[in-house]
């Protein structure tokens, strides 16, 4: 199988308010996604996807499936993603987003990633490439945050909570698919 199948790249990183970085925690950005032939998203009018979050989300297919009975987010480019929840009875943090947003079905059997777009395109990619592919636009977004100023952690305890876990998520997930 060939890796041009499933093709995510990063076009622009950027925060909502470049004037206040420091407690915008959530990184915003356009992209280009192509399954099979079809393209499923390709820049963006608005300031941006929310990239952390389309980041996380990807990062949760490479253990398990996103299908419309099992989703492992709203959607996996949702608008926005800014909206945290994490208590002690939660496996992984919510990610509230708004109805906007793109999606696809990620299946797994065998080695093969099987993706299936909104509109019915499907394809097959090996596990190896795909997870490639997740695993070069997490590192990506990870760098931008690295990048920017230092985030100041949100003193209210719901929204520290969720911001925390959000990236010990991350950090778990990422770890466990080292190169």
């Amino acid at each position: 199988m060939t890796t041009n199948k499933f093709k995510i790249e990063l076009l622009k990183t950027n925060w909502i308010s470049e004037e206040d970085t420091q407690t915008d925690l959530c990184a915003h950005g356009q992209m280009r996604v192509k399954i099979g032939n079809e393209i499923v998203v390709d820049q963006t009018e608005n300031d941006g996807w929310t990239i952390s979050a389309t980041a996380q989300l990807l990062l949760r297919t490479l253990e398990r499936n996103h299908t419309k009975e099992n989703p492992v987010g709203d959607q996996l480019i949702p608008c926005c993603g800014h909206f945290l929840v994490f208590d002690n009875d939660m496996e992984e943090v919510y990610i509230g987003s708004c109805p906007t947003g793109i999606d696809w079905e990620v299946t797994h059997e065998n080695g093969i990633v099987t993706l299936k777009t909104e509109s019915g395109t499907e394809t097959q990619v090996d596990f190896e490439n795909y997870k490639s592919e997740v695993l070069n636009f997490v590192d990506q977004v990870e760098e931008f945050y690295k990048n920017s100023p230092e985030k100041e952690i949100p003193k209210d305890e719901f929204d520290r909570k969720g911001y925390l876990q959000f990236w010990k998520e991350w950090n778990e997930k990422r770890n466990k698919w080292k190169k």
